[in-house]
C-alpha cells in the first residue's frame, strides 16, 4: 500500500514548495486527499543554498518516496552534501 502511495505521489506531483525562516527552501508532499505526507527538506543556517536548491532528507521514512521523486525527475541531485548531525545530506535542486 505504502509503495502505491509514493508511485502516485510522484506522478502527481503533490509537491508544495515553502520556505523556512532562514530563507532555504523547504519540500512537503502531500498524497492525492492533499494530507501531508512527508517533509522532504532540512533547514541548516551553516550552508548557502541558490533559490531552486534544498537539503534532501532522504533517511528514514522518506527514503522511498525520494527514490520515487529522482526517478521521475521532479527532484534534481547536484554534487554536493552537507553533514547534519552523522548523516551525510544531498543537496538538490527542485524542477520546477
Amino acid at each position: 500500500m505504502k509503495e502505491m502511495i509514493n508511485t502516485q505521489i510522484a506522478l502527481n506531483r503533490k509537491i508544495q514548495k515553502k520556505h523556512y525562516s532562514n530563507g532555504q527552501l523547504a519540500i512537503f508532499v502531500y498524497n492525492y486527499n492533499d494530507e501531508p505526507l512527508a517533509e522532504l527538506s532540512i533547514m541548516c543556517n551553516s550552508v548557502e543554498l541558490a533559490p531552486d536548491e534544498f537539503i534532501l532528507k532522504d533517511y528514514s521514512e522518506n527514503k522511498n518516496l525520494a527514490q520515487k521523486l529522482f526517478e521521475s525527475e521532479l527532484i534534481i541531485p547536484t554534487d554536493r552534501f552537507i553533514l547534519i548531525g552523522s548523516h551525510l545530506c544531498l543537496i538538490c535542486q527542485i524542477n520546477s
